[in-house]
């Protein structure tokens, strides 16, 4: 049985970090095994610097200019790097100067920050980009002046993770938290294909986390998940279908590692609900679509940014090494993965697992014992 340990939840710690900064709680102490995320939130709160630079964290980048807007009296400048500069931020900036937040945009897509106490009550927010605008403004609730009255104009997308936030918002929790969901999708894909008992160490169905969902897809895919004392074990079973639809719009960061197995499993299968996907690290409707092609699977059924299908029924992998690229996103580096459990690849820039999953080379390169 292979036994593998989990990466804690960076949405989750993102989240805590700013409750815990907002309640003068002593931040956990740092560590180097943490996600760059996590590491990126830690010193967004703890910088003594006026220039911050998240990098390529966008929960970062948007949690901390809603922080940091509602700290009376501090100066900050938030900076990150030039595909998270181009990601959608005017919702969140729109809803934050209706509250009363000084912010300045620069020649660069950096923003200066100059805190003062917000206003609280009604307030616009459009969450058709992210649900990270919504959850920015409830995490910096308890530093307004009166509470939050929201008005949504548009429909929102990815809302388990506003639920999440809510609940920690009104509920205490403990270090360390839990294990992250998204990332224990790979290994159940894995069990799927390669028939492995894998053990998930401090994984629990005891979940806030909406990727859970992926628990749910058992009989579809083909696995079993087993619930014990020390985590929860997955092994694959025979699939129920050959011809699978699912919408992702509560679960974006699901879908690559889902499409690389429906690849390897040799299924028809449809995918929507991927609007937010060409926001994200990368275009990663763009990189799935091109990585299809790369793999000499036809893309069909095309709504910009919104749907494909594909059937990969009849896929074989080549003889040669394919030579891919994760695009710079992590998540595209474990449907790389999954993939190279049949076909032979060389990725060029495997270290883009940092980001969610430090270490993840290092335990999927294991073999079970």
């Amino acid at each position: 049985m292979l036994k593998v340990e989990l990466p804690i939840s960076k949405s989750i710690a993102n989240r805590y970090f700013i409750k815990c900064a907002i309640h003068g709680q002593v931040l956990p102490n740092y560590n180097d095994n943490w996600s760059d995320d996590i590491k990126s939130m830690h010193n967004l709160l703890s910088s003594q610097t006026e220039l911050i630079d998240v990098g390529s964290a966008g929960t970062v980048f948007r949690f901390g200019i809603a922080y940091w807007s509602a700290q009376q009296g501090v100066t900050k400048t938030l900076t990150g790097d030039e595909r998270l500069l181009e990601r959608p931020i005017d919702p969140l900036i729109n809803s934050l100067k209706g509250l009363g937040a000084v912010l300045n945009r620069l020649e660069d897509g950096s923003w200066r920050i100059t805190g003062k106490k917000l206003t609280g009550g009604k307030v616009k927010i459009d969450s058709s980009l992210s649900s990270q605008f919504e959850s920015a403004l409830l995490l910096i609730e308890p530093l307004m002046a009166s509470k939050l009255e929201i008005e949504y104009i548009s429909k929102g997308v990815s809302l388990p993770y506003v639920e999440m936030t809510k609940l920690i918002c009104e509920n205490s929790f403990s270090w360390p938290l839990e294990y992250d969901w998204s990332n224990s999708w790979i290994w159940i894909a894995r069990s799927t294909i390669t028939h492995e008992e894998i053990l998930l160490k401090g994984l629990s169905n005891n979940s806030i986390q909406g990727d859970s969902i992926c628990s749910t897809w058992a009989n579809i895919f083909g696995f079993e998940l087993i619930p014990g004392d020390s985590g929860i074990m997955v092994k694959g079973l025979p699939r129920g279908s050959n011809s699978m639809n699912l919408n992702f719009i509560s679960c974006p960061d699901l879908v690559q590692v889902a499409v690389a197995l429906a690849i390897v499993c040799k299924i028809q299968f449809s995918c929507s609900g991927l609007e937010t996907l060409v926001h994200k690290e990368t275009d990663r409707f763009r990189a799935l679509t091109d990585a299809l092609i790369l793999l000499g699977i036809e893309v069909l059924d095309i709504d910009l940014n919104r749907s494909f299908s594909f059937d990969s029924t009849s896929w074989k992998p080549i003889n040669n090494i394919l030579n891919v690229s994760s695009s710079g996103d992590h998540r595209m580096s474990f449907f790389w993965a999954i993939i190279g459990l049949k076909q032979s690849i060389c990725i060029s820039d495997r270290e883009t697992v940092s980001k969610s999953y430090p270490g993840f080379w290092e335990q999927w390169e294991l073999e079970s014992n």
